[in-house]
């Protein structure tokens, strides 16, 4: 693994929709980097500093006044560093090159529906194109897609290694929900599959801030078989003890397939329609509309199939392991200091 003593300026958006986060993705961007020997520092904007202190109090940090990109590009101006790293969708091409100049830069993209500066864009969506960015990167970008490049934590893979399909009974069923998971639907969820549940435990992955969180306590406090959890650091133990998952569309997503677990994936938003349709086509994961005037049923059907059907689990297993091996982060970083001088 090439190491650098190379200084990275990240420049990410406080805010998570589209069920991305782009500043907890970044923060595991910059991990790998300070793994490899990089100095890492975040631009704090008003956006982002609530959540930057908690989420990593200890990261270097250059403070912005404001969130436009005006503020971001002159305090960019101020900082010493050899390679900039941008996940902020309210940032194009003119941005991006003024704050790169002559520098390496990555580009953290989602929908390919703006001009992008960078010598690297990743878009880790399964069905994204590098032909999608032939007429908004420039010249020469190398263009990575895919949820291998999906950005979680190194302890994915570790987790990974020490996995193998277990064709036995269902023990540990995980749910796993993002930021813009409504509640209702989470909650609708928990109801329908616990009367499925029999012996087994169901353990519910929420983000750090989810609104209702209250009602799934007083659930939860009634029945011992279910567990929550909103802990970044404790996600890839817990996703990695399950037996089979079930996951909206999105991070959640790519972590239970690093690890190979039998899927069941829950459309949220129309943008996840075409993702659904391409992992169906993989046999990946079994995919259910939430839109579905019928979802509960589905759900429940689903969950009662994957449990019974042991050669449907051990199929899916591979097919979705297929996909990502969690090394995501580590395939950018090193990408990235390829690009810096020796």
């Amino acid at each position: 693994m090439l190491q650098t003593n190379s200084r990275f300026l990240f420049v990410a958006s406080g805010q998570a929709g589209h069920g991305i986060d782009h500043l907890a993705r970044s923060l595991i961007l910059a991990q790998a980097l300070a793994d490899c020997g990089g100095a890492c520092t975040f631009m704090a904007t008003p956006e982002n500093t609530q959540r930057l202190n908690g989420l990593a109090p200890a990261m270097a940090r250059t403070t912005s006044g404001g969130d436009t990109s005006d503020d971001i590009c002159k305090t960019a101006a101020r900082v010493e560093y050899d390679a900039v790293i941008i996940d902020h969708p309210g940032l194009g091409r003119t941005d991006h090159e003024a704050m790169a100049k002559d520098r390496p830069s990555v580009i953290l993209d989602d929908v390919a529906d703006r001009e992008i500066g960078g010598r690297i864009v990743v878009n880790p969506a399964l069905t994204s194109d590098p032909a999608n960015y032939k007429a908004l990167a420039p010249d020469g970008a190398e263009i990575l897609t895919g949820p291998i490049f999906a950005l979680m934590s190194s302890e994915y893979a570790q987790q990974r290694l020490g996995r193998v399909f277990e064709p036995g009974s269902v023990r540990r069923l995980l749910l796993s929900v993002d930021a813009d998971t409504p509640t209702d639907l989470t909650v609708r969820m928990v109801d329908h599959l616990r009367p499925r549940l029999g012996d087994a435990t169901l353990e519910v992955l929420l983000p750090e801030e989810f609104e209702g969180r209250r009602g799934l306590d007083r659930i939860s406090a009634r029945d011992p078989r279910l567990t929550l959890n909103n802990h970044p650091l404790e996600r890839p133990r817990i996703a990695a003890r399950a037996d089979l998952a079930i996951s909206v569309l999105g991070p959640g997503l790519w972590e239970a397939s690093a690890l190979g677990l039998p899927l069941i994936a829950v459309a949220v938003r129309p943008s996840d329609k075409e993702t659904a349709n391409r992992l169906a086509e993989l046999e990946a994961a079994i995919c259910i509309d939430s839109a579905d005037p019928n979802f509960e049923g589905r759900l429940e059907r689903a969950f009662v199939r994957l449990v019974a059907d042991l050669t449907l689990r051990a199929r899916l297993s591979a097919n979705s392991a297929a996909l990502t091996d969690g090394t995501g982060a580590s395939r950018i970083a090193q990408k990235l200091i390829e690009l810096l001088p020796r």
